[in-house]
């Protein structure tokens, strides 16, 4: 148990006393339906070196590359992440060395004990040998069922001081102890019905909510969620030698010298996750719908999205837009080439359908192969005297960033850095980052030229994991390991952009900071899109709470919703109720 946990962490200091020996009781259950399974200890005990030298080994790259452990629902994305696995650098760090070497001299130690069921059931008939080895095996597998449903109750948690914050699932893992973790999520896997919901119910909370007709000639909207697109600057001061993101920061600040016909809007997007899992801050923008709501870890492609549910594409498709969705990679990754379908995009466009001439950074096609792929499709629509709607999703900036690359060049410098590994894979980060910039900068300024009206979205899915931001966290004295609370919700903060060639009715008024699953209420509003009546129920919401993430819950205030609070507000189980009948219950 504890060469496991050290592959991440020291569970000696992470974990309290009881919770280890709690953990240790599940190993020794483990060990015990081995046991009866195999007849032999010595088997038992080599069977459990083995597989948790190897699931700690994997817990590690985990952590290394995504900055989170094993969730239950990633075993259904085994797919997604083997066909991005050869990019990452599997060289073993010391601790993963040492942990390593441990279970070598373990499992060496494994083959001393003689203990056989044969030895115990001497005496007995055959047939009562293996009753008990098949007694011995359910009744095992019972009491560790047993101990899966103990550690997911409140009595569990107050009695042994389980930490129980779900957006924090790595320091869940670290604290409680990795498999009992793993456990106590299990029964996050099925959404259970709000108290008191009825489909009726939620069907007269939307009945009051009427949307919006589109203007006669609504805008063509692009939108571009970059991936691990972020700024680190909110997570602490550091210098660099030259700006990263200089068109962005022009426009966060207002600053960018741009035709006075051209509008543009800028600000800071509240995501629901951190180094990994894009889908989920791509289900958030195109339905509305917030991961607060969902069991933590929720992968919701992969296990909610079903055909006709309605979102932003099916909407657009229905009101005449040409809906395209665009990924430069495999169409199976994360199901997308279902999912696209089923959220109504008319037309899905993955790595195949890229020119294999087209400009590769490291293995991904460059953010700005993307810009001109979206620039032929609009070229490719313009006559057809319908708007467009593309929806991309990048992959330039994916991880890793710890090697060296041709493709590559490291042209943003930490300035008063100690040249390390670390400050080495931030600055390869940051490089991709300006590119990115680059990219968009491109593409505006070829639709600044163009007649139709357009209007370009630019945000980050997620900031990346702890090994790129660690440099600049290490500067103000802090670990990613110890953040407070408020410093872990800087983690789940991205830039958004907004920029239209043509100057919006709906452009008067400040621009506050907000979250995903919004930030497509202001996109249909600037294009003249209109909207449907769960967008409308929306609006009302972020007016009273422009932040609605699986991590924060702020008012228009800047206050900041403490769980009872959040549990209690009568707003917030409005949305609840009304997100469980589009998602679980909207079958007409």
């Amino acid at each position: 148990m504890y060469l496991f946990e050290a592959y991440t962490h020291n569970p000696f200091i992470r974990m309290k006393p009881g919770i280890q020996l709690l953990n240790i009781f599940l190993f020794v259950l483990i060990e015990t339906v081995l046991f009866f399974a195999s007849g032999k200890l010595s088997i038992a005990l080599r069977i459990m070196c083995a597989f948790f030298s190897v699931l700690g080994l994997a817990e590690y790259y985990l952590v290394e590359f995504r900055g989170v452990t094993l969730l239950p629902w990633d075993i259904g994305s085994l797919g997604t992440a083997a066909e991005v696995a050869s990019g990452y650098d599997y060289v073993p760090g010391t601790r993963a060395v040492l942990c390593i070497a441990g279970f070598v001299i373990l499992f060496i130690i494994c083959g001393i004990p003689k203990l056989s069921l044969k030895d115990v059931c001497s005496g007995m008939s055959k047939g009562c040998g293996i009753l008990i080895r098949i007694s011995g095996v359910l009744f095992s597998i019972i009491f560790v069922a047993g101990y899966t449903l103990f550690v997911q109750t409140d009595y569990a948690v107050r009695t042994f001081g389980f930490y129980n914050k779900l957006f924090t699932p790595t320091a869940i893992s670290e604290r409680d102890g990795t498999l009992t973790a793993f456990l106590m999520e299990l029964q996050y896997v099925n959404v259970k019905k709000p108290k008191g919901y009825s489909k009726e119910a939620a069907g007269s909370i939307l009945a009051s909510y009427e949307g919006e007709k589109p203007s006669e000639k609504p805008a063509n909207i692009i939108v571009i969620m970059n991936e691990a697109f972020s700024d680190l600057a909110v997570l602490g001061d550091f210098k660099t030698d030259v700006d990263y993101m200089p068109y962005v920061h022009s426009l966060l600040s207002n600053e960018a010298d741009t035709d006075p016909d051209i509008y543009h809007e800028a600000g800071y997007l509240n995501v629901s996750i951190v180094g990994g899992n894009t889908p989920n801050t791509e289900f958030e923008f195109l339905t509305g719908n917030s991961l607060l709501f969902l069991p933590e870890g929720s992968i919701p492609y992969q296990q909610y999205v079903k055909e006709g549910i309605y979102a932003m594409p099916s909407y657009l498709s229905g009101i005449g837009y040409h809906t395209v969705g665009m990924h430069p990679y495999y169409s199976k990754g994360w199901e997308r080439e279902r999912v696209y379908k089923d959220l109504g995009f008319e037309k899905s466009v993955f790595i195949e359908s890229f020119s294999p001439d087209d400009e590769k950074i490291r293995n991904y096609v460059s953010d700005m192969a993307c810009s001109d792929e979206i620039i032929k499709e609009y070229e490719k629509n313009r006559e057809s005297g319908s708007p467009l709607f593309v929806f991309l999703v990048t992959m330039q900036n994916h991880s890793p960033y710890d090697k060296d690359f041709g493709s590559l060049p490291v042209d943003v410098n930490i300035t008063d850095s100690d040249g390390s590994k670390s400050v080495k894979t931030c600055e390869r980060y940051l490089s991709l980052i300006k590119r990115s910039d680059e990219a968009f900068r491109y593409l505006t300024e070829y639709f600044e030229n163009e007649e139709e009206d357009t209007v370009i979205v630019m945000f980050g899915d997620h900031e990346p994991s702890d090994s790129v931001v660690r440099p600049i966290l290490s500067r103000a004295g802090k670990d990613t390991r110890n953040l407070s609370e408020e410093d872990v919700a800087k983690r789940y903060i991205v830039p958004y952009v907004i920029w239209s060639n043509f100057k919006p009715e709906a452009s008067e008024g400040s621009v506050r900071d907000t979250s995903a699953n919004f930030l497509g209420n202001r996109v249909l509003e600037l294009s003249k899109a209109g909207s449907y009546p769960y967008r409308e129920f929306l609006k009302e919401i972020e007016k009273t709470y422009p932040t609605v993430s699986a991590v924060r819950v702020v008012d228009d205030e800047g206050n900041e919703l403490t769980d009872k609070e959040i549990s209690e507000d009568s707003l917030i189980e409005r949305y609840r109720v009304v997100q469980y009948h589009e998602l679980f219950d909207n079958e007409e």
